[in-house]
């Protein structure tokens, strides 16, 4: 009798357990999925309806909105500068952060320590905080070619997180591993690029979703920095809609729509490299 009440009551408290873990899911997905719906919906409704009913769904869909921001008010322009300037900056910051994250982790020499602490602190320093003294010293630069001078600070501040990264990951690959390839004639190089790097797929990935993303959203740098229509890069071109007394709801929300798809495809890719990287096994030191 007892056995039964003390299987019972630990059901019961399985139960509420797991109730409560599902509850808390459902508010947190619902948190998550609602403005995204709320973005899509309001970029296809009718301006007037949505002036007067923020919180309705869309009576009928015009998609045209869509056409009309990628091509009158030229965020198609504006979406491939982020776009090359996205996908330059991540190949650079990746390129940099292996090889100086393999000598960190891989190489003995006495001031690795040391600077691995100097990357490290470079994460502690309010990026927007040099933004005034960067662009004074790259202005020279600036003016032969904004996006070169532009891409300088967003390489230099995406590299201590990904050395980091990078690093500590390089340091629970086995040393048996380069040695094994070394014995079968390898040399420094070719065990760094044909062993550590496709060991090292999981930590690229995230790098590269972090990478992206910082570039691709940034703002404060690409306002200062870019002044040319012709560079200026999606978040410029998603801020021509907002005036100092109103707001172009629907091309905003469109455009902002559209800022959110190539996150979402790369981040749909490179998760599940991740996931792939991670279940595919490796030996740890």
């Amino acid at each position: 009798m007892n056995t039964n009440r003390t299987f019972t009551s630990h059901y019961l408290r399985v139960r509420i357990k797991t109730l409560v873990v599902y509850a808390f899911l459902i508010v947190v997905g619902v948190t998550v999925i609602y403005p995204l719906l709320w973005t899509v919906f309001g970029s296809v409704r009718d301006e007037k309806l949505f002036a007067l009913n923020p919180w309705g769904l869309p009576e009928q869909i015009d998609l045209r909105v869509y056409w009309e921001v990628l091509t009158e008010h030229g965020l198609a322009r504006n979406m491939l500068n982020s776009l090359v300037m996205s996908s330059v900056g991540v190949v650079c910051i990746i390129v940099l952060a292996l090889t100086s994250s393999y000598a960190i982790a891989r190489m003995r020499w006495k001031l690795a320590p040391l600077v691995m602490a100097v990357f490290i602190s470079g994460i502690t320093i309010p990026v927007h905080s040099t933004l005034i003294p960067l662009y004074v010293l790259l202005r020279p630069l600036s003016k032969i070619d904004e996006r070169v001078a532009l891409m300088i600070p967003y390489i230099v501040f995406g590299l201590p997180t990904a050395i980091f990264i990078l690093t500590n990951y390089m340091k629970s690959i086995s040393l048996s591993l380069e040695e094994a390839a070394v014995m079968e004639g390898c040399s420094l190089i070719q065990s760094f690029a044909l062993v550590v790097v496709p060991m090292t797929t999981p930590a690229i990935a995230t790098v590269a979703i972090f990478s992206f993303m910082g570039i691709w959203n940034e703002l404060m740098f690409a306002l200062v920095f870019l002044q040319r229509q012709i560079v200026m890069t999606l978040p410029l071109g998603i801020l021509r809609f907002t005036g100092l007394y109103t707001t172009q709801w629907q091309p905003t929300l469109a455009a902002i729509v559209l800022a959110m798809i190539p996150s979402l495809i790369l981040y749909s890719i490179l998760q599940e490299k991740i996931i792939g990287g991670m279940t595919a096994g490796s030996v740890k030191g």
